[in-house]
């Protein structure tokens, strides 16, 4: 109970729509080169969506750590190890509920993306939030 008290407070709320913007917008690029490569270049949709992660991931850093947090850490090849770090085990949950939709519920994949996309999410704020923009400062 006392976490959703915390969640409740003004800045973390602030923090987590300003997440869920800039999220929003790298998964957007995630879901379209995971797209364009299984379709277009006949890459088989688990290794597409691992590396379409990378990609999203690289630009979620960005705007999450200027715009969001708006953190003056100068560390940023440990911070970005760290913010890495938070985002494999992401992809560790991704790639599972993918290829289990996939594969086992015979979910279209890109709906399968969609479904690991909301289920992590929560996960990356919090990891990302109190580790990676909270350690480095």
């Amino acid at each position: 109970m006392d976490h959703i008290n915390r969640f409740l407070q003004k800045q973390d709320v602030k923090l987590f729509v300003g997440y869920i913007i800039f999220a929003g917008l790298a998964t957007l690029v995630d879901l379209g080169l995971l797209y364009s490569l299984t379709e277009f270049f006949r890459v088989w949709y688990f290794y597409s969506a691992i590396f379409s992660y990378f990609i999203g991931m690289v630009i979620n850093y960005s705007l999450n750590k200027y715009l969001n947090f708006r953190n003056k850490s100068k560390q940023i090849i440990p911070q970005f190890g760290l913010f890495a770090t938070v985002a494999l085990i992401g992809l560790g949950l991704n790639q599972l509920i993918l290829y289990s939709l996939v594969e086992f519920v015979k979910f279209w994949y890109m709906l399968a993306k969609i479904f690991a996309i909301f289920t992590i999410m929560f996960w990356s704020f919090y990891g990302h939030k109190k580790l990676t923009f909270n350690i480095f400062r």
